[in-house]
């Protein structure tokens, strides 16, 4: 008999560095996750932040939730989950405990779910149940500035794969000669790991998503990452570790005043710009700094209006640009709850994106 358990702040403190932990076959979550969960300010005590389920006495499978909040016009905040993770051991695929762990969920949070980032097999699940429906598809752009083929060849044919070693090799090799393309504005900008009080009354002033998170609460995301650059996670299906990582607030100046500002993250030559605020073809301008900085090799955006500042100022300028688009899936009972015409508006950070 599968029977579903759920951690909340306090059950979840110190799990990785239990016995029971230890003993599982497989990490149903990493010490940098249930360090992050814990920590998070929308997390409520009670919340539900990691579903085991279990076979008897031996785990199955697993479900983490990101509680998070929506604000309404009217400043009332509408609690809800983004679903994380979710897997099933191949030893008890056909046992239905996927659904479980969803139904699991839908009670827990009263419903008020949202899915993204979802790989194909769990999209055929989220649609087969009858749970969800589609919210929204957002648009991106990719765009590279260095050789990358061991990133885009692998996903076109296996072989690539098993040579991908050496098509880094390659990339490395060639990118040596490969300038980064496009004029540096010459703005005054700042890099920091914290906000400061000008930093803070700058991004209390701008207009937000139903989102909308504090100036505190950006400093949780950069404390707490899910990704470590020292250790992985033994036995652990998602991210935990990179080889290189960093998260940091870039600010603009105009007249000694801040003008811009924004959040990204570079994972191992990969940015994205998880946040941004003010003046946005300042914030297209300063891009190439940023890039030469931390010797980006491709970076991806999924902010239509970014995209437009990036593509009006012609820079950063790129070797090649992709199309991609990332998929929202919403529960149908938190859609109908919150009215066909209420605009979720994400930015490129919301949900667990800005943490790996």
């Amino acid at each position: 008999m599968i029977n579903i358990v759920g951690l909340n702040k306090q059950q979840l403190k110190g799990f990785t560095t239990s016995e029971d932990f230890q003993k599982f076959p497989f990490a149903p979550t990493s010490s940098f996750r249930e360090i992050s969960h814990i920590h998070n300010p929308r997390a409520g005590e009670n919340d539900i932040l990691l579903f085991l389920a279990y076979d008897d006495d031996e785990l199955a499978g697993y479900f983490g939730i990101l509680p998070d909040d929506l604000t309404l016009a009217n400043g009332e905040k509408i609690h809800f989950g983004w679903l994380s993770t979710l897997f099933v051991s191949e030893n008890f695929r056909g046992m239905n405990i996927a659904p479980q762990l969803l139904f699991a969920a839908e009670k827990a949070y009263s419903k008020n779910l949202i899915v993204t980032e979802f790989t194909p097999s769990a999209e055929r699940l989220y649609r087969k149940i009858g749970m969800f429906e589609d919210l929204l598809t957002k648009k991106a752009i990719r765009y590279y500035f260095k050789s990358n083929l061991a990133e885009l060849l692998p996903s076109k044919k296996e072989i690539y794969e098993k040579n991908k070693r050496w098509l880094k090799r390659f990339d490395n090799l060639v990118n040596i000669f490969i300038p980064y393309l496009g004029k540096n504005k010459n703005h005054l900008y700042k890099i920091s790991k914290s906000t400061d009080q000008n930093l803070e009354k700058f991004i209390s002033r701008q207009q937000k998503n139903p989102i909308g998170r504090s100036a505190q609460e950006f400093q949780w995301m950069l404390d707490f990452p899910w990704l470590s650059t020292e250790k992985e996670q033994p036995n652990y299906l998602f991210s935990s570790f990179s080889k290189t990582y960093d998260m940091f607030w870039v600010s603009v100046y105009q007249n000694q005043e801040i003008a811009a500002a924004m959040l990204c993250s570079v994972r191992n030559g990969h940015l994205k710009v998880l946040y941004y605020f003010g003046n946005l073809n300042l914030i297209a301008e300063i891009l190439p700094k940023i890039i030469r900085k931390y010797k980006v090799k491709m970076m991806t955006i999924y902010d239509d209006a970014l995209n437009s500042a990036i593509a009006k100022n012609k820079t950063p300028k790129a070797l090649y640009k992709r199309p991609l688009e990332r998929k929202y899936m919403i529960h149908k009972a938190f859609r109908k709850k919150m009215g066909k015409d209420f605009d979720f508006n994400f930015t490129d950070g919301d949900g667990d994106f800005s943490f790996t």
